[in-house]
């Protein structure tokens, strides 16, 4: 190799670095646009066949697609916003707030701790101190909002470019591998088989947890269980923040109303299934199609969270299915070579 070719070479590194670290910032609403492309395309292909202009077929799929996965995340979220405000009126009320008098006055080190936060704490203090480090971070929360908004813009104008020149992405991507035409069929059908396994799991597990507490909820007399069941659900779909954000709160609220054994009976059912289903069940569903054992899975997906965020749930996995397809392109290609030589 020539310096002509060493130079064009590292040229070539150093511009696909540069174009990462462009698209960094966008990556989870790339990520997304992507993943989701992949998941609704029988939904694309539904439309396309009847809609025969592309553009339209398009843009009608985004619309559906859009409506199917916000309108039902809005419902719940402003269900549970009224419930939470019915809940707090409850508490306000005299049989509830007798029962949390009660609850402090049954324990006296928690009874000891509020007179003497009482008799020591400046109120007035406290309450500037807080409204000072609320306001302080009210631009960190402005940036994130805007960054969200942001990163939906992005996957939903680049889904949009997915559903209607699907064939030219794909035909340029297999292009720019430069790997044999068989191969790159098989590496593209691994990868596309790995995000539909890792997207469609999340869900199966995410519905099963949600349904498996709502009917927890329901049979021990927690009011707004089909709710409950619903957040759980949306909470589980997040694996950083996870199932148990629901149901410890609630078993908070047993415990605070002196309903010890629906307490004590969930705490259990939410720690030992519901929350349990998720590092036990996923990584099993996902390694049949992925073709990984659960123990690289479940450590591709931790790597890729530090790595990438919350797109590293899915960009991890497909990254190890990825090089297992590669060795295992190389490993054919030498026993081929073998073969020729003998």
């Amino acid at each position: 190799m020539n310096w002509a070719s060493i130079t064009l070479y590292l040229i070539t590194i150093g511009v696909i670095v540069l174009c990462f670290w462009i698209v960094r910032p966008f990556l989870a609403g790339v990520t997304w646009a992507v993943v989701l492309a992949i998941v609704t395309e029988p939904v694309r292909r539904w439309f396309a066949t009847g809609l025969k202009n592309p553009s339209l077929a398009s843009t009608v799929t985004l619309i559906v697609v859009s409506l199917i996965l916000v309108v039902p995340s809005l419902m719940v979220m402003l269900s549970a916003g009224n419930h939470l405000l019915l809940l707090l009126h409850s508490v306000q009320s005299a049989p509830e707030e007798q029962n949390l008098r009660e609850f402090v006055a049954s324990h006296p080190r928690l009874n000891d701790a509020l007179k003497y936060v009482m008799n020591n704490v400046d109120v007035d203090a406290a309450t500037e101190k807080a409204a000072g480090a609320v306001a302080g971070h009210v631009g960190s929360l402005l940036s994130k909002s805007i960054d969200a908004v942001t990163q939906l813009v992005v996957m939903l104008f680049l889904l949009f470019f997915l559903y209607r020149d699907k064939e030219a992405a794909l035909e340029m991507t297999r292009r720019l591998i430069p790997l044999r035409a068989d191969e790159t069929r098989y590496l593209m059908t691994r990868v596309e088989s790995a995000v539909r396994a890792l997207v469609l799991g999340r869900f199966f597990v995410a519905a099963l947890q949600g349904l498996l507490a709502g009917i927890g909820f329901g049979l021990l007399g927690v009011g707004a269980a089909t709710l409950l069941g619903a957040l759980t659900m949306l909470f589980a779909l997040i694996p950083a923040v996870g199932a148990f954000v629901v149901w410890l709160p609630v078993v908070a609220y047993l415990f605070a109303i002196h309903h010890w054994v629906q307490a004590l009976i969930l705490l259990g059912f939410g720690a030992l299934i519901i929350s349990t289903l998720d590092n036990v069940l996923y990584p099993i569903l996902v390694g049949t199609r992925l073709q990984l054992h659960s123990a690289p899975i479940f450590l591709s997906m931790l790597g890729g969270v530090v790595l990438f965020g919350v797109s590293g749930l899915i960009l991890g996995p497909i990254i190890f299915s990825a090089a297992e397809t590669l060795l295992l392109i190389w490993r054919k290609r030498g026993q081929m070579e073998a073969e020729s030589a003998a």
